[in-house]
């Protein structure tokens, strides 16, 4: 009489796949949660920090004076030289690098709670692509002063509208082929464990009831 086992290397199967989940990167996906839900609900003040570093690169870079006031319903950025002040830039919602960091680290936090990804790639490439959006936001809204401050309403509207859009989505795809060139394979983390656990995927399994003759 035959009797129906179960392997005995499964249970170590599913052992390696809780492994592969480090409680660091777990730790990290539950960080960048908050960052992503402080980017939605706090995008005003996020706008407000931006536009205090596009004043830091223009007065320190450029040598051109800022004036950064609080709006009712955006920060808005003076620059100009001792001449005086040019009209000033609003940073509404749809000019800032938020919209394009929150849903990375939502999609970041995602792989390292649910994911098995070695985690410090998983947090290099979300660096490498939230970094390049933003410093590409803060180059485009330095250069909109600048040409404001040169050719007025026409170099406004050229920079904002026409240039400026064009190379927001040129660094929202570059940052996207970064992050997925830098994020790990599924299983790397947990590539030793699964490779232990086939070594041993051929032992032969004897059952009880009829042995060998």
């Amino acid at each position: 009489m035959t009797e129906s086992l179960s392997h005995p290397l499964a249970p170590r199967r599913h052992a390696a796949a809780r492994a592969r989940r480090s409680p660091v990167g777990m730790l990290c996906g539950a960080v960048l949660l908050g960052v992503c839900g402080s980017l939605v609900a706090g995008e005003r003040a996020y706008r407000s920090q931006e536009s205090r570093g596009t004043a830091w690169l223009v007065e320190h870079l450029l040598g051109m004076r800022t004036l950064l006031l609080e709006g009712p319903t955006a920060p808005v950025l003076y620059a100009g030289d001792r001449a005086g002040l040019d009209r000033g830039v609003a940073l509404t919602t749809g000019c800032s690098s938020a919209l394009l960091i929150a849903p990375l680290a939502l999609v970041t936090a995602l792989l390292l709670l649910f994911g098995n990804r070695r985690a410090g790639r998983v947090l290099l490439a979300f660096g490498v692509a939230a970094g390049l959006v933003l410093a590409t936001n803060l180059a485009r809204l330095t250069l909109v002063l600048v040409m404001q401050h040169r050719y007025g309403a026409e170099g406004f509207g050229w920079t904002h509208v026409l240039f400026g859009s064009v190379l927001m989505m040129a660094a929202a795809l570059g940052a996207a082929l970064l992050y997925l060139r830098l994020l790990p394979r599924s299983g790397a983390a947990g590539a030793a464990g699964a490779g232990a656990v086939r070594s041993g995927a051929d032992v032969p399994v004897r059952g009880s009831g009829e042995g060998e003759r």
